[in-house]
């Protein structure tokens, strides 16, 4: 699924609007999303290899390393027909069906 130019600038509005998370911030998590997403159709199509697997782990911790100054926390899912990383803000926002919270295109 191609991200559209309009799918970022609605996750850099929602961002700013409901977190202190700077523009520059918001550009890595599209790429590092980008990777997980990637990572994520991987694994379903075959096993991981396990340079891949520390890939994954690195860009997780990269993510949560990103959000953890701003109060927010990410939720990761590996299911990649769906929104794979999900950032928690402290109001509370979602933009989601589950309600979980703001996704990041990818």
């Amino acid at each position: 699924m191609s991200v559209t130019s309009k799918d970022k600038m609605e996750f850099a509005y929602a961002m700013a609007k409901h977190s202190t998370v700077t523009q520059r911030e918001c550009l890595r998590l599209l790429r590092l999303a980008a990777t997980v997403q990637r990572l994520a159709t991987e694994a379903c199509n075959r096993a991981l290899t396990p340079k891949e697997v520390r890939k994954d782990e690195k860009v997780q911790m990269d993510i949560i390393a990103i959000l953890a100054p701003h109060d927010c926390e990410a939720k990761f899912q590996g299911d990649p027909r769906g929104c794979c990383v999900k950032v928690v803000v402290p109001d509370g926002y979602t933009n989601d069906w589950g309600r979980e919270g703001i996704c990041v295109p990818a």
